[in-house]
């Protein structure tokens, strides 16, 4: 392990404790002033510390993650050296989910370079059928399975029933695509894999739509299905 990433986990193990000041964070991790305020920073950025009042508290990134079952968290660690390197290639956001009742739960989320990202972490619950991973994933399911799901999309959504079914049956093909269902703004293309012999996972593209012009999110479905063949593979492994 990096001696950075050492240092910043002390640092919520020191918050976890109970230190909760800048300079009593620094004194006890034994870390420069200036060193500790930047990995603090970093920390609350990506939502592990939250900073209240000149205080540190645990983030909400902790607690989704407690959320999330072993199993899901022992893949993550496997798979996530080729998730940054798609995000790389891409520039976009990679993400794994699942299905966890009627909803696609995220299990890992990596960002690419882009300027504008999109608001997504580990833990994070949709309504399965708003996503491009949810389809992709309730997609595999028996076609008897499906009606549950439709049943459980948010009052007044902007697409018709009969819209979603055509979604579910192209993705049996196992590619997915939302567009501004999700959250307005943001878009996506996924496939799945299986983990294991029982556990499915969904793998996406993802990120503003302002970076899918010209049908961008079309072109990138190889690259969403090459990712889904590349992490099936390394669990094997």
């Amino acid at each position: 392990m990096s001696l950075v990433v050492k240092k910043a986990l002390r640092l919520v193990d020191l918050v976890a404790e109970g230190t909760t000041t800048l300079s009593g964070i620094s004194s006890a991790a034994g870390i420069s002033h200036s060193t500790t305020h930047r990995l603090l920073a970093t920390l609350v950025e990506h939502g592990y510390l939250r900073l209240e009042r000149r205080s540190y508290r645990l983030g909400p990134r902790l607690f989704e993650l407690g959320r999330l079952p072993r199993e899901d968290l022992d893949i993550v660690e496997k798979l996530r050296p080729i998730l940054m390197r798609y995000a790389s290639e891409t520039r976009d956001t990679i993400h794994l989910a699942v299905l966890t009742g009627r909803n696609a739960q995220l299990i890992e989320r990596i960002y690419g370079d882009r300027g504008l990202r999109i608001n997504s972490y580990p833990g994070m619950m949709v309504k399965a059928l708003t996503s491009a991973v949810g389809k992709a994933l309730v997609a595999q399911l028996p076609h008897g399975q499906w009606a549950q799901y439709l049943d459980d999309l948010p009052g007044g959504y902007h697409r018709s029933r009969a819209e979603v079914l055509d979604d579910l049956a192209r993705a049996r093909g196992n590619v997915a695509f939302d567009q501004d269902e999700c959250s307005i703004g943001t878009c996506g293309v996924a496939a799945t894999f299986m983990a294991n012999a029982e556990q499915r996972v969904a793998c996406s593209i993802n990120g503003a739509t302002m970076y899918f012009p010209d049908g961008r999110l079309t072109r990138l479905a190889p690259a969403a299905l090459r990712l889904a063949g590349e992490l099936e593979a390394a669990c094997r492994n």
